[in-house]
This record gives C-alpha cells, structure tokens and sequence, in this order.
C-alpha cells in the first residue's frame, strides 16, 4: 500500500480535483539513458533529498464518489509542488475530469434504475 501527500484540491467543473504524490518504485535508471543524463549523480540527489522522485496522482469526486483517478510516474523535481505550475500536472487533472465526465451518463442511468427498484 502506498502512502499519499496530497499536493493541491482544486474545484474543476462541478467537481473536486484531489492532486497528491507517492513514492516511485521505478528506479530512475528504468526511465533515463545514462548516455545523455548522470543517472548515479540524480540518486545521489535522490537519497539525499534533493530531488523528489515520485509519482502523481488525480483524482476527481463528486461529493466523497470517487469518479476518475489518473496517474503518471517517473516525476522528478527538486519539489514535488513545481509539478502543479509546469502543466504536468494539468494534463493529468485534464485527463481525469474527461474520464469523470464520461462516466457521468451511465451512473445516472444505473441511479434512477436502483430508485425505481426502491421505490416500486
């Protein structure tokens, strides 16, 4: 089980946008050719704390409803927070409210069926 810090809540179209960051479990050296960056020298940041290494995760709710959650690893800055300010972030709240939305039809659809079920 991985452990979150929560990053940012935004309100995005009706709905509440949670941001937040786990550990990476992917070794850096599995994301970067160390013909063009100095793979030992950003563990070395790494374990000293210098670099976050991490990965991102969105997710959207309506009320406490989960609708949608995206993700994307391999995320490294010197803070975490800087991932909200550079568009990464962004695109992963993007993503993730159209997957909410999409779902939106079809979970009404099956609510009015369960209150006539109730109801009847």
């Amino acid at each position: 089980m991985h452990y979150y810090d929560e990053l940012a809540v935004y309100e995005r179209k009706g709905f509440r946008v949670v941001v937040d960051k786990t550990w990476e479990d992917i070794h850096p050296r599995d994301c970067f050719d160390d013909g063009c960056y100095d793979i030992e020298d950003m563990c070395r940041q790494i374990d000293r704390g210098d670099l976050d290494w991490f990965m991102l995760r969105v997710r959207v709710f309506i009320d406490d409803l989960e609708l949608a959650a995206e993700y994307l690893g391999g995320m490294m800055y010197e803070r975490a927070r800087d991932c909200l300010t550079d568009g990464s972030a962004e695109d992963l709240i993007e993503q993730a409210v159209y997957s909410a939305q999409q779902r939106i039809p079809t979970l009404v659809e099956r609510l009015s069926k369960i209150m006539v079920d109730t109801i009847a």
